[in-house]
């Protein structure tokens, strides 16, 4: 590895206000499907033979903007559209209407609200960036909020600094829009209603032998699941399909498995109609490597076969084509140990935090000491350690193509920036947080709590509210079809897999 880069600290921050209708927000108390009291199920279901899972892409298409027939300077409803004209006619196809918050009528270049200075929706409104139109903040589907500065630019609803001068998409949208002044907002977003393209695998299925010694669960955009085992004994990747296909993965004997992350998407196209103003934005292009598969062992340094083993400590990526060495670690850890956040020598030591970047890079914490944050690139075969934080690092998970929300001991959130390798505090949880999984339909982060409290986070204001409360100490994931999952560790505790419906509409 490299050696460690100490980088000044930035303030990158956006704040945007998306509702619909009611605030959305699921009771924290509500009923999750599954019951957390049932057994598992004691005999192997599914077809223990391998199976080929193919990822799915969701289709990008432009976003539908609504604007009026004239060039009307007054507003037309407390949810209608603000438009100003340019008080002069430019000739046929008003050439010099070129912005993509603009539109010729009448000879007339006519602006909508997305990227105007200042805003044209007054103090009880809020311009709508989806549609260009003035809504009331808690109207159904709008996301709006203030344009923050990003060098020479300005980085509006949707859209969040890189830390080099460019705004660039945050969910729930996929792409950006910018004005010739600069002015930016996201486009290719704001569907209201969320549309799950896919199902779980069966919850009898899931709490079968699948989730035997589980420690931790992710899912891929298909809906397949993945989980990890900590069993004192061999280890195991685990795989499941949407149709219940169940396939093991052999980890190194038994050596003790951490986290289980796989590489998918961080947004969801949503809209499907072409917008009326400006240019059809073009959507980003895939990613190869969705699908793939990493983990974490984590085996504390005075443990059984752990002890004094510089090779039973580090980060995995999952090759299928290798039998013999299914799962070979690709960065080696050296042994630290926590005290948490699960209070267990077994399942606190090693690296932790592991996620994917959506440039195809893993990253993990604690693999050189306690809150050091590396990287292993697979396509360059290369390892960095890009920072040391003030504590042990617990979980990461991607935000946006350059950002990753980290979670320290203690409760600490930073928002960590991959490119420019700077970090931002973004709030404390005051719990320490056993895992970080982000919704790609509306970008916020759900944190896992030692407190057993699950809480949803916005990964870009630092705005917290509660979601759910755990059975048992474990980690959550968000899946496509629109749940969020819990698996407890097994190891301490043999809570059935659980999950809560996800908010349906933003």
């Amino acid at each position: 590895m490299t050696s460690l880069l100490r980088a000044p600290r930035i303030v990158v921050a956006l704040s945007f206000v998306l509702a619909c209708g009611d605030d959305g927000r699921a009771d924290a108390t509500g009923s999750p499907t599954g019951n957390p009291t049932a057994n598992p199920t004691d005999s192997p279901t599914g077809s223990g033979t391998d199976s080929t899972s193919s990822e799915s892409t969701p289709t990008t298409t432009s976003p539908t903007s609504v604007g009026p027939g004239s060039n009307a300077t007054e507003l037309t409803g407390s949810t209608g559209p603000v438009l100003t004209g340019s008080g002069t006619t430019s000739g046929v196809n008003c050439n010099d209407c070129s912005d993509p918050n603009q539109q010729c009528i009448d000879d007339v270049c006519v602006t909508s609200c997305q990227g105007q200075d200042p805003d044209p929706c007054g103090p009880d409104q809020v311009c709508d960036v989806v549609s260009g139109e003035c809504h009331t903040p808690d109207a159904a589907c709008t996301l709006g909020g203030p344009s923050l500065p990003c060098d020479t630019q300005q980085c509006g609803p949707g859209s969040a600094c890189d830390g080099a001068g460019a705004c660039i998409p945050v969910a729930p949208c996929a792409d950006v829009a910018c004005t010739g002044d600069g002015a930016c907002w996201g486009t290719l977003c704001g569907a209201c209603e969320r549309a799950p393209g896919c199902s779980d695998p069966p919850i009898d299925l899931l709490n079968g032998p699948f989730s035997a010694d589980i420690s931790a669960i992710d899912f891929a955009d298909d809906c397949t699941a993945w989980a990890v085992t900590v069993s004192g004994g061999q280890e195991y990747v685990r795989r499941m399909t949407s149709a219940g296909e169940l396939t093991s993965f052999g980890a190194i004997g038994d050596f003790d498995l951490g986290e289980v992350r796989v590489l998918r998407h961080l947004t969801i196209p949503q809209l499907t109609l072409p917008p009326p103003i400006g240019s059809d934005p073009q959507p980003p292009t895939p990613v190869e490597g969705y699908g793939e598969v990493a983990v974490t062992y984590i085996c504390c340094p005075s443990c059984g076969d752990c002890a004094n083993n510089p090779e039973a400590r580090g980060v995995a990526h999952l090759v299928e084509e290798s039998p013999n060495m299914p799962l070979p670690i690709i960065i080696y850890a050296e042994p630290t140990q926590g005290t948490g956040p699960f209070g267990n020598i077994a399942v606190d030591g090693g690296p932790q935090g592991l996620t994917w970047g959506e440039n195809r890079v893993l990253y993990v914490g604690n693999a050189l000491a306690d809150g050091d944050y590396s990287s292993a690139d697979l396509e360059t075969a290369k390892v960095a350690n890009l920072y040391t934080f003030t504590a042990r690092v617990t979980a990461s998970a991607p935000i946006s193509d350059v950002h990753n929300l980290v979670a320290l001991i203690g409760g600490d959130l930073h928002r960590f920036n991959t490119n420019t390798h700077q970090t931002e505090f973004v709030v404390d949880l005051m719990s320490d947080v056993t895992n970080l999984t982000q919704d790609p339909f509306s970008g916020h982060v759900y944190a896992s709590l030692a407190s057993l409290e699950v809480v949803r986070v916005h990964p870009f204001t630092g705005e917290v509210e509660s979601f759910a409360m755990m059975p048992a100490k474990g980690r959550v994931a968000v899946s496509p079809s629109g749940k969020l999952w819990f698996a407890p560790v097994a190891y301490l505790n043999k809570t059935p897999l659980i999950s809560w419906d996800l908010p349906a509409s933003l």
